[in-house]
């Protein structure tokens, strides 16, 4: 009787665990869909609209909002949609949909790699990067960026090389469980193509921003106006790599450690998987804060949609009143007056 009445408190505990874990997903999938679709808009907009997007740094910042773009208007709602049923993992096109799902996160991942590449070259080998981003050398970069995971994910997906399988517990399917060969090989070629050449361009970005800014004061004005945008440059990619790598890490880390969820609780799991995707939340905002022409950019939109409303509520033809006495009696408590409108030029 005692076993028994622990196994059926066990069992009890684990659909208690699995009851909190849906609301936890449905929540925060829907949340990070909605705010991270919103932010990543109005930084698009920012970009196109105030011509930033033609200067070639600014192309790869905009192609990452994109992506981020991507896995909030379509990776999160398929998740989100996951979670309030329970029958669609039969549905027949779950594989379909991880494979979507994996494709856009592995471009975002790959294209915070093209980021600092671009601000390597652009801060360290300044004499390289016209010859290197030309326009043609742009469209090829963002093509390989863009075709890299889905050509990968190609495998799994067709059933050659590991197989997209629904994961109860994360509300996804995902190529994880299929293969350890596949799992492994994908999760290796990410780390090296990301970690190394991200520290690499990072080092030699500080070493060269910290030699230029000791001889600060035998520099000439438009060589001082450099060095303070390379700066700039340093402190929001930096925070952005800083605050990428700690939001994604610990799920890289803990999908390897733990690929089957049987060894950390499904909260931890939860956590770092929503730590992960808030990602796409924060990058926006902080080019918006960090970055000056963005922020000047975004608040000229800003004073501009103000100054457009404020025309709506007060209108530039107000009608103007003119108040002339026309008689005044000899007693001084009253006086007569005609009010006229009319209305001046403006």
């Amino acid at each position: 009787m005692t076993v028994n009445n622990s196994i059926d408190d066990h069992v009890h505990q684990a659909i208690q665990d699995f009851a909190w874990n849906r609301t936890l997903h449905q929540t925060l999938s829907t949340f990070i869909a909605v705010v991270g679709t919103i932010l990543n808009l109005i930084a698009i907009s920012v970009l196109v609209k105030g011509g930033l997007y033609r200067q070639s740094p600014f192309k790869f910042v905009l192609n990452l909002f994109v992506s981020n773009l991507f896995m909030c208007s379509v990776c999160l709602p398929i998740i989100s949609s996951y979670t309030f049923s329970e029958h669609l993992e039969n549905n027949g096109v779950c594989s379909f949909y991880g494979y979507i799902i994996y494709s856009i996160l592995g471009t975002a991942v790959l294209n915070i790699v093209l980021i600092s590449l671009n601000r390597y070259f652009l801060i360290v080998r300044f004499t390289l990067y016209r010859k290197i981003y030309t326009a043609r050398n742009i469209r090829i970069m963002l093509a390989v960026v863009w075709t890299f995971y889905p050509i990968l994910f190609l495998f799994p997906l067709s059933g050659i090389w590991g197989s997209f399988s629904y994961d109860r517990f994360r509300f996804i399917c995902h190529p994880v469980h299929s293969s350890d060969g596949f799992r492994d090989f994908a999760f290796t070629i990410t780390l090296l193509l990301t970690v190394p050449s991200i520290l690499f361009c990072y080092i030699e970005i500080l070493k060269k921003v910290n030699s230029t800014f000791r001889r600060v004061r035998n520099l000439q004005r438009a060589q001082a106006r450099r060095l303070r945008n390379e700066r700039q440059l340093v402190r929001t990619i930096l925070v952005t790599i800083i605050l990428f790598s700690c939001m994604n890490l610990p799920f890289i880390v803990l999908s390897i450690a733990d690929p089957y969820m049987d060894k950390a609780s499904l909260a931890a799991h939860g956590f770092v998987i929503y730590l992960g995707w808030s990602n796409a939340v924060i990058n926006p905002m902080i080019y918006s804060i960090l970055n000056n022409q963005i922020k000047s950019s975004l608040l000229d939109i800003i004073g501009k949609i103000l100054k457009r409303n404020s025309r709506r509520i007060f209108p530039s033809e107000m009608p103007k009143l003119e108040i002339r006495v026309i008689s005044l009696p000899l007693q001084e408590s009253s006086v007569f007056v005609e009010v006229r409108e009319i209305k001046y030029p403006n």
